[in-house]
């Protein structure tokens, strides 16, 4: 069977432990599952020659400089992608980025190229796969996923380059993809109609285990800063109920928060583990050895780390913005909407004093797994090369 040509954009992070989103990782793998899609998976990089002029320009940002050896990180990944070199440019590096993907697509032979092209967020992949598809005259996807579309309504700082490139993508895709309810009726405010798909987890990747005996673990997974709430979170954890009670917080700094600070002034000391970002593969352990998790953001799209709770039979704390309240409720947890500390310690002592149905939980997140998901993002690609 003749195999037709399918670009997946996705831009790599600078990370050797979480190279890539794996949201936007697990939406090109959907797509290598079918007989009749020859899916690429396309990763600008910036040239070498120029990384050391952006590792000293990261140095004195204090943002995190590109890992020598990140290309070979990249390329072990599976399916292997194809890294595409460009010159980073001061604000104008996604720009570059995209005209040097265009570029290494025009150099293909025809019959080579991209017949869709995919790209997630809207001021990035989303971008990108818009320009190429300009360039190649085909059908491109461009997926929402939170922040992007409070940056194309004018409602995130970070600048008005974003906020074009998000603008344009929503003005050139052929089809917008929104990951939750919320963030399509963000979108249609902008006169935007979109397809709602939520990207999040692999159900097979996590999996059902008894709650832990002994005094609970609560777990934060995300970004450590003020947009994740992680301020609100240690400010609860200190007046809880059950103070025998642990938090473990996994993930990256988003540079706006001194935790160690914050914990030595609320006296958590020894009972609070600040882990940094972990190895996607050792994600599953942490939330079998937690009792909850616990998500108290200021702004979301659909969480993926809901659905890992979910789908590993552990419930969650949520406050109530944008997609979460289409994962939890009083069935899975509980729904925060006024997000004081006093309200939180009280929903985290709540779910703690609960039992709960493991196979319930997993339930209810299913519908929003790739196994859910990836036949009707492969489904909506056939569509758009069957407009062709």
């Amino acid at each position: 069977m003749k195999r037709t040509p399918v670009a997946h954009v996705i831009f790599p992070r600078a990370s050797r432990v979480r190279p890539v989103p794996e949201f936007a990782w697990q939406a090109a793998a959907a797509l290598t599952q079918t007989s009749d899609l020859d899916v690429t998976v396309l990763m600008p990089v910036p040239a070498a020659a120029f990384r050391r002029l952006q590792g000293w320009a990261s140095a004195v940002r204090g943002t995190q400089a590109w890992p020598e050896d990140l290309d070979a990180v990249l390329a072990r990944l599976e399916p292997a992608p194809v890294l595409v070199p460009y010159v980073p440019m001061p604000r104008r590096s996604t720009e570059a980025a995209a005209i040097a993907l265009a570029a290494y697509l025009v150099r293909r032979p025809r019959a080579g190229r991209p017949q869709v092209v995919q790209g997630s967020f809207l001021d990035e992949g989303g971008y990108a796969a818009t320009a190429i598809g300009r360039v190649l005259d085909v059908p491109t996807i461009a997926v929402a996923h939170g922040t992007d579309v409070r940056v194309a309504r004018a409602q995130a700082p970070n600048g008005v380059n974003r906020r074009r490139r998000a603008r344009v993508a929503l003005a050139h895709a052929s089809r917008v993809v929104a990951v939750s309810h919320q963030l399509a009726q963000e979108l249609a405010m902008l006169g935007i109609r979109a397809d709602i798909m939520p990207f999040t987890s692999d159900a097979e990747r996590f999996v059902l285990a008894e709650r832990p005996q002994g005094a609970p673990e609560v777990l934060f997974v995300g970004r450590v800063g003020l947009g994740k709430g992680v301020d609100r979170l240690l400010d609860a954890f200190a007046s809880v109920r059950h103070r025998d009670a642990r938090l473990r917080i996994i993930g990256p700094s988003a540079g706006d928060l001194d935790v160690s600070a914050q914990i030595a002034k609320l006296g958590l000391d020894g009972r609070v583990v600040v882990e940094g970002e972990v190895d996607q593969a050792q994600l599953p352990l942490r939330y079998h050895q937690a009792a909850c998790l616990v998500l108290p953001s200021r702004g979301e799209g659909l969480p993926c780390v809901v659905v890992e709770s979910l789908l590993s039979g552990r419930p969650v704390v949520a406050t109530a913005v944008g997609g979460v309240a289409e994962l939890v409720d009083d069935q899975v947890g509980a729904l925060v909407d006024d997000p004081t500390p006093a309200a939180l310690a009280h929903a985290i002592d709540e779910v703690l004093d609960r039992t709960f149905d493991g196979a319930a939980l997993r339930r209810r997140a299913m519908p929003f797994t790739w196994q859910a998901t990836g036949p009707r993002l492969i489904e909506l690609t056939r569509a758009l090369l069957g407009s062709r």
